[in-house]
């Protein structure tokens, strides 16, 4: 391509703009798969749950059908924020044809929406044992569920029973053999709906940080055909391939996304089935070029790009996600 003008320049936005979703797509999103995603076309709004139904009654003979108790769960209220941010284009860019410099910021520019946003899913875990976290723009950010508690809490209430639930692992274990199996304990004896009655919570999916350790150590519950820490070998490894693996990227870090070496033994056990995180999306991650009469500024002379997006992230209830600290405490 030759120098670039206003003759070109609508080919030149058409390449960036390929250039930019194709940044954003490769840019790896694991914590999504811990949310519904879904599209909103509303700046704000809230959600509650209907799980609260008793168990049937006894219909006896010719008498009506009992009435079943169903119990209202927790509101929880959405707001959506916004995302982005720009970078310039300048004169000797384009007329020095720096290809490479300008792909290199348009590329940055669709990782910095999705990065953003991968830091935003991943710290409501990342803090879910706190009600609020201050964000890398020094906003405080409350992360409560519905019953107005942290997301990982050893009381949570519901609202039809005085009856509580746990979704933290007692003693916070290192992820083991026992660990899990403390944490699948939590799921078979805690888990209540809004009646306080028991819920077939089934957890399929084991979340932990990106430190090697705690990697490895989960690989080899899951991928093992013997038990890893069998005192005989060949004894079967009843965790085998029982649980899907996530490795959040971001999970072991601080708001500003510095590494965090006390959080490195962080995991979770889930059900993605049930998973109660919602991230309603009002505008996806949109590139914003310049226009060739406006988008020039005239002190300057540079071409202005940008991104946006617009979110809102909301957890309403706690009982599809075990988490343990693992660090003993």
């Amino acid at each position: 391509m030759a120098t670039i003008n206003t003759t070109n320049f609508s080919d030149f936005v058409a390449n960036m703009e390929i250039k930019f979703r194709m940044a954003f797509d490769e840019f790896p999103k694991v914590a999504s798969q811990l949310y519904e995603v879904e599209g909103t076309n509303l700046l704000t709004g809230d959600e509650s749950s209907l799980d609260g139904y008793t168990v049937a009654k006894t219909k006896r003979e010719g008498e009506d059908f009992a009435y079943l108790d169903i119990n209202q769960g927790y509101r929880k209220a959405w707001t959506v924020y916004e995302i982005g941010g720009m970078t310039k284009i300048t004169w000797k860019m384009r007329v020095g044809n720096k290809y490479r410099e300008m792909d290199q910021r348009i590329n940055n520019l669709g990782r910095s929406t999705a990065k953003r946003m991968e830091w935003d899913l991943t710290h409501r875990f990342t803090f879910g044992t706190a009600t609020t976290y201050t964000n890398l723009d020094g906003e405080s950010i409350s992360i409560t569920v519905g019953d107005s508690l942290q997301l990982f809490y050893s009381a949570h209430t519901v609202t039809g029973s005085s009856t509580t639930f746990r979704n933290i692992v007692a003693n916070n274990p290192l992820l083991s053999k026992g660990g899990i199996e403390a944490a699948e304990k939590l799921f078979a004896t805690q888990m209540i709906d809004s009646n306080g009655e028991l819920i077939n919570e089934v957890p399929d999916t084991l979340i932990t940080t990106n430190d090697p350790t705690t990697v490895n150590i989960a690989l080899e519950y899951l991928k093992s055909t013997s038990a890893p820490d069998g005192a005989v070998s060949g004894i079967y490894n009843v965790l085998g391939n029982k649980y899907k693996l996530i490795s959040l990227p971001f999970l072991s870090t601080t708001a500003a996304g510095a590494y965090d070496s006390t959080k490195a033994s962080y995991w979770m056990l889930a059900n993605l089935k049930g998973t109660d995180a919602v991230c309603k999306v009002l505008e996806y991650p949109t590139f914003i070029p310049p226009t060739e009469n406006d988008g020039k500024e005239f002190e300057t002379m540079d071409w202005k790009f940008a991104t946006h997006a617009a979110l809102a992230l909301m957890i309403l209830r706690a009982n599809w996600v075990v988490f343990s600290k693992g660090d003993g405490s």
